[in-house]
């Protein structure tokens, strides 16, 4: 393995102990403080066993899954998913609950336990109202909308109605129970269209195909067809050609650097992701291409949009950025992509970048919800 990912595997988990150590002792602390009279050593190692088991539920399911009984398995592995959300925001609010505490112990008569006890509570109770509002926004499926235009003739449609999910991180987390209502929803919505960008498994495909969920893909039901491509997650596992031969028996259409005529009307083009190592160009892909007929492109990554802008690509839709998935990161993907969510227009090119169906790691949204992206793009020469 490279020096430089064994260093940065080594900071990060360097970083990951200590944080949690400093959470961990302002944890006891805020217990002691409300029951002192329980808090023997005998109390305090319970508490640490539990504190460090919860820590590590995460990594322990990951590194241990093959060893351990399926329900076992996925008990721990919620469990850690949702410590990991727990632990992302408690960095935040003990932090600024100690220099808070610091001032008040300075500045005022009021007791340390109380202060400890009154920013404790509150910081239990805003992590507590955050994650159960950040679940119910990672269930709560909104509609998103686009009007677009685009400057070609098309002989056969005068408009076509697309439906655009990505990262679905089907697993252990987003069950087939998620994807029944997914399929569901689309269906209702009756597109032409339907464009899956990418990130369908979260790496292990074992849920996939334990939960028969690709029964429940041969239930889409769109006129023309579904198309998708591969993300990053799809390519981590290793699971990648298990995944492609899944899908077309389902009647999905899985694009790896592939452009496909539908109906003599109109191209989609569809990419590898950015984690394989055989990504061809794409002026190399769209070689060949008639650019009087409109141009679809799904990429699942949104980067370099001056290359489809210039090569005369119509509309590319992407995912992958789930907006940041917990606020504030959107403040980071927005820095991070010309367009971490939402749409733009450069030139005669259209972008639309969604945040997502499903959830990476802790299954809740803080940031913003679910989505499910319907395009309506009309055509005019």
């Amino acid at each position: 393995m490279n020096k430089r990912i064994v260093l940065n595997i080594t900071l990060v988990m360097i970083f990951f102990l200590l944080i949690n150590f400093y959470i961990g002792i302002n944890g006891w602390i805020y217990l002691n403080s409300l029951f002192s009279n329980w808090t023997n050593p005998t109390i305090k190692i319970v508490y640490w066993i539990v504190f460090l088991t919860v820590t590590f539920a995460y990594i322990l399911s990951r590194v241990l899954k093959k060893k351990l009984p399926t329900p076992f398995f996925k008990s721990i592995h919620k469990i850690g998913a949702y410590w990991l959300a727990i632990f992302y925001y408690l960095i935040f609010f003990v932090i600024a609950a100690d220099l808070i505490g610091l001032i008040l112990s300075k500045a005022t008569s009021i007791k340390t336990n109380t202060i400890i006890s009154i920013l404790g509570t509150f910081v239990a109770l805003c992590i507590t109202t955050l994650i159960i509002k950040g679940r119910k926004s990672a269930l709560n499926t909104e509609i998103v909308h686009y009007d677009i235009n685009v400057a070609k003739s098309n002989e056969k449609y005068k408009e076509l109605s697309i439906v655009l999910v990505s990262d679905l991180h089907l697993s252990t987390l987003v069950t087939n129970k998620r994807l029944e209502f997914l399929v569901e929803k689309i269906n209702k919505l009756s597109p032409d269209l339907v464009l899956i960008a990418g990130d369908i498994i979260d790496e292990d495909i074992t849920p996939f195909v334990e939960e028969n969920m690709i029964q429940t893909l041969k239930k889409l039901k769109p006129r023309i067809g579904t198309y998708a491509v591969p993300g990053n997650h799809d390519y981590y596992g290793g699971h990648l050609d298990l995944l492609v031969e899944h899908l077309k028996d389902a009647g999905i259409h899985i694009l790896l650097d592939e452009k496909e005529l539908v109906e003599n009307n109109f191209y989609i083009v569809g990419r590898k992701d950015l984690a394989s190592k055989k990504r061809l160009d794409l002026p190399k892909l769209l070689e060949g291409i008639d650019h009087s007929k409109p141009i679809i492109l799904l990429d699942h990554q949104p980067y370099h949009l001056e290359i489809p802008t210039q090569l005369g690509v119509d509309l590319q839709v992407s995912g992958h950025t789930h907006r940041g998935q917990f606020m504030p990161n959107h403040l980071i993907t927005r820095r991070l992509y010309e367009v971490d969510w939402g749409y733009l227009q450069k030139e005669h090119s259209h972008f639309i970048v969604s945040s997502g169906f499903g959830t990476w790691g802790p299954p809740i949204r803080t940031g913003n919800p679910s989505e499910v992206v319907t395009i309506t793009v009309s055509f005019s020469n």
